[in-house]
């Protein structure tokens, strides 16, 4: 139990390091556009990394106050202690980093839309998820209401793919 809090400890200093350090990126490394604008090219790169190190420094401040103790408690209550303390399982890591890995590159040839909802079935098809027809609806509202958020209401052009065929 001592050897879990150390590795956890550890993994919200370094969760923390790299979300202070994503953040610098977001200020530093995106130049200002010569044209004003009113959602710059900076604008999410910032949030993402203000909501990563909000979350981060939570969870450091969780990790070193002992409220983890609690977390563990819960989940012996409502019978997740399996999933507590059972190991890592390396044939699923593998399968999700090839998905995340055909998603980025697929991204520029299928489009967001079709690559989102593509990589987001075969994700909760291969984590063994028994709601498809429910994952089915959430994997086509969340990839394509996005592609529409950010195409009609933000005026930022993601990647169509074949779908820039029928004006999407």
């Amino acid at each position: 139990m001592a050897a879990t809090k150390t590795i956890e400890r550890t993994a919200s200093v370094i969760m923390t390091a790299f979300a202070a350090a994503y953040l610098a990126g977001a200020y530093l490394l995106i130049p200002i556009p010569m044209i004003k604008q009113q959602v710059g090219p900076s604008v999410f790169p910032k949030a993402v990394g203000l909501l990563m190190l909000g979350i981060s420094l939570a969870n450091l401040i969780i990790q070193f106050r002992g409220k983890a103790k609690e977390d563990e408690a819960r989940a012996v209550i409502i019978g997740a202690e399996d999933k507590v303390e059972t190991k890592a399982d390396i044939k699923l890591m593998g399968i999700m980093l090839g998905l995340m890995v055909a998603y980025a590159l697929l991204f520029d040839h299928l489009g967001y839309a079709l690559t989102t909802f593509t990589v987001f079935l075969a994700g909760t098809l291969v984590l063994d998820r028994k709601h498809f027809v429910r994952d089915l609806i959430i994997a086509f509202i969340s990839s394509f209401g996005l592609q529409l958020v950010f195409a009609k209401l933000l005026k930022v052009a993601l990647p169509a793919g074949p779908l820039s065929l029928i004006g999407f």
